[in-house]
């Protein structure tokens, strides 16, 4: 567009305002995936304004709401918005609310704004996760904590979003113990292509799992970031291979999908050396603890109970730690 024609910072002040006055914004909703049953687990709210303005794209909108001090009040708008579009809809599944640190710390969101447009539409909020997105750094974590803890009380779960990407995420994570972690999508595509990429999905995925965390990948584009992902234990995948955002979301994956994670064998990794595209059967193993054939039958029934991912535990006899059975949890 010419230097001549570029909308003004008043134009642009005053087509917010209009957007905002006439409810002018789109919810799109883009499907997040459960990797292990090849099923949709729910849906990312988005938004758009209008298709012919200049505030269509959501960064542009956000950027022209910060310069005119109506942040929380577009936030706020889009919430009800995408609230509205999902409940219409009637889909199945968890809905990823955004909302940014800026919003979580406003008076008026602590008490109730975000409660009573879920109750309005008739949503639970053990459906709804609190996805922060940082637009800006966040310093108060001690107020954050407490946000974040006023929302779990009344229901509703944390993720974070854009983690590698975000000013302080790791921080935030360390902070908040959110239920879910979103990895920027820099750190996904390509993946089966890039050690780099991979060792930090491998550790960020080997952190989740110590602190009870579920990885969400986003921009998954390719069927073979997908089962990349898959073999390293991310839980869930967002992207467009697997559906894109829409008014009108997917309900069901497309069938490649589908096939390819219900699929047995590995995927191809990549590695450093000589043979980079050889998987390892070091990635396949399991290291399990034995125990002898002298412990008892509510001892290991305990050790099953207490560790859900415990399938299998191999018995050894004591004298020269010789093989002597396995146990299987059935």
């Amino acid at each position: 567009m010419p230097l001549d024609r570029m909308p003004s910072e008043a134009h642009l002040a005053d087509h917010l305002h209009d957007i905002v006055a006439r409810r002018q914004l789109t919810a799109l909703l883009q499907p997040l995936v459960r990797m292990d049953s090849a099923s949709i687990m729910g849906y990312e709210g988005l938004i758009r304004g209008p298709s012919d303005s200049p505030l269509h794209s959501p960064l542009k909108l956000f950027k022209v709401a910060r310069a005119c001090g109506m942040t929380v009040e577009v936030e706020h708008l889009c919430r009800r918005v995408v609230l509205e579009r999902f409940a219409e809809l009637r889909l199945d599944g968890n809905l990823f609310l955004n909302v940014s640190p800026e919003s979580l710390l406003q008076d008026d969101a602590r008490h109730g704004e975000t409660i009573g447009m879920i109750h309005a539409v008739g949503i639970s909020p053990d459906r709804v996760i609190i996805e922060l997105t940082e637009n800006q750094p966040t310093y108060d974590y001690e107020l954050m904590r407490e946000a974040v803890l006023h929302y779990r009380r009344m229901g509703f779960r944390i993720a974070i979003d854009d983690l590698g990407e975000g000013f302080s995420s790791l921080r935030l994570w360390s902070e908040l113990r959110p239920e879910y972690v979103k990895i920027d999508m820099h750190f996904i595509q390509g993946i089966n292509h890039d050690p780099v990429k991979l060792q930090f999905v491998r550790s960020i995925q080997q952190i989740a799992e110590e602190s009870d965390t579920l990885v969400i990948a986003e921009g998954i584009e390719t069927q073979a970031e997908l089962l990349v992902l898959r073999d390293l234990g991310v839980r869930y995948g967002q992207g467009y291979h697997l559906g894109r955002p829409n008014a009108s979301p997917a309900t069901a994956l497309p069938a490649e999908v589908v096939k390819a994670l219900r699929r047995d064998g590995v995927a191809v990794y990549p590695q450093h050396g000589a043979d980079k595209r050889q998987p390892t059967v070091e990635r396949l193993a399991l290291h399990v603890t034995p125990v002898g054939p002298e412990v008892t039958n509510n001892a290991l029934y305990e050790r099953f109970a207490a560790d859900r991912a415990l399938q299998i535990v191999p018995v050894v006899n004591a004298e020269g730690g010789r093989w002597a059975s396995s146990t299987a949890l059935t």
